[in-house]
């Protein structure tokens, strides 16, 4: 027999459980979460799960301050969750290439009460000594950004919303969405049918594959991101920020008690294409050494550090770099995709919108209509203070 629900939500990342959490806090408590694999262990589980708030639009402005806070008090929100939120301020530094932008970028996210200053490079050096400034010409500081447990989170959401009704399938892979008419049916997964007048399409990776269930192209391509994790044994002798350096396009977090994290803030990454289902989750070694080189120049005491490890996870991305959140093809078809690195810092937010337009339909956020699936095809892709620079 089949089973059924009101809402199939297709994808158990921290998108997925985030929807599923917001929903059932709706009242829309008759929720089905499937995941071709497991709870977090498509792009979510390899998240670096920064939770920075320099963002160049009103929109992911106001996204991220709400996100903030959901982390902040996650385990207050979920009744019990934990989604390992460790505050450790964000730095980020520019050039004059990128110095208006940045400060046009601050003055937004202070009119949305975002708590952010700007910081010279000397003040830069006062909140992290081991910084090299010297072709820095500023930046900005916020105090109260840090960085999650990523597979915790997508847990904490999923279990609050498994609490409330929900439920979860995991190994269960999404063959194909059913229609009647111009309405949605349900889906056919690899456990058998399941029979709902609301599927949403939270697949992340595979967004486009789905999309392509209900006749729907979903402009997404999927690329490689790399992560090397270096040893430096003096971060545990003092706490240090997340730092976002706009001139090597390099991040870096706190990585246990002894290393760092590094990643790239590279556009052209979105030029390694990937297969999600067959792609190299390994880093190279000249893939290591190049990140190695960016962040010794940044930060001069890693100069003789050593990689302890590599990694790389994925990217489903779009052309304007923002996501797609919206209703699309048959009634009943919604679609969560396309988050081009920013999904796991504003799955909150997402999960409020995505839950708001599925219970209550088009117009029940004002933030949503910015990122419509039509934007593309009417040529007004997103675009913030930084221009053709797509990251923030």
């Amino acid at each position: 027999m089949a089973l059924t629900a009101d809402v199939v939500i297709i994808g158990g990342g921290v998108t997925g459980a985030s929807i599923a959490f917001h929903l059932t806090a709706r009242g829309v408590r008759d929720v089905i979460v499937v995941d071709k694999g497991f709870l977090a262990s498509g792009a979510t589980g390899k998240s670096s799960a920064c939770v920075r708030q320099h963002y160049s639009t009103t929109e992911t402005c106001r996204m991220i301050r709400y996100s903030l806070d959901a982390f902040v008090r996650f385990e207050e929100l979920t009744g019990g969750g934990s989604c390992g939120f460790r505050r450790t301020g964000y730095l980020l530094g520019v050039d004059e290439r990128m110095q208006k932008p940045m400060e046009a970028s601050v003055a937004l996210q202070r009119g949305v009460g975002i708590e952010t200053r700007l910081v010279s490079p000397s003040e830069m050096r006062e909140i992290e000594p081991r910084l090299r400034v010297e072709d820095l010409v500023g930046g900005c500081y916020e105090p109260d950004s840090g960085y999650c447990n990523p597979a915790e989170t997508a847990q904490g959401f999923a279990r609050a919303a498994r609490a409330r009704g929900a439920r979860i399938l995991e190994e269960t892979e999404v063959l194909a969405i059913r229609t009647e008419g111009n309405r949605i049916r349900g889906v056919d997964t690899s456990r058998g049918p399941i029979q709902a007048p609301r599927v949403v399409n939270a697949a992340g990776l595979w967004g486009a594959r789905i999309g392509a269930m209900v006749g729907v192209e979903i402009p997404i391509t999927v690329c490689r991101h790399k992560i090397n994790i270096v040893t430096w044994p003096e971060a545990a002798q003092r706490p240090h920020p997340m730092v976002y350096d706009f001139v090597t396009n390099i991040y870096t977090r706190p990585e246990l008690s002894e290393h760092i994290l590094v990643g790239g803030l590279d556009a052209e990454e979105s030029h390694d294409l990937a297969d999600p289902d067959r792609y190299k989750e390994g880093v190279s070694l000249d893939e290591s050494m190049s990140a190695l080189a960016r962040v010794s120049h940044r930060f001069p005491v890693l100069a003789e550090g050593r990689i302890a490890r590599g990694y790389a996870g994925c990217f489903d991305v779009t052309p304007d770099w923002h996501p797609i959140l919206d209703r699309v093809g048959p009634e009943g078809s919604f679609v969560a995709v396309g988050f081009s690195g920013h999904g796991f810092k504003l799955s909150p937010a997402v999960g409020q919108m995505m839950a708001a337009l599925v219970a209550e339909g088009p117009g029940a956020h004002p933030d949503l209509d910015t990122f419509r699936l039509s934007r593309f095809t009417e040529g007004k892709p997103i675009r913030g203070t930084y221009g053709d620079w797509l990251m923030c």
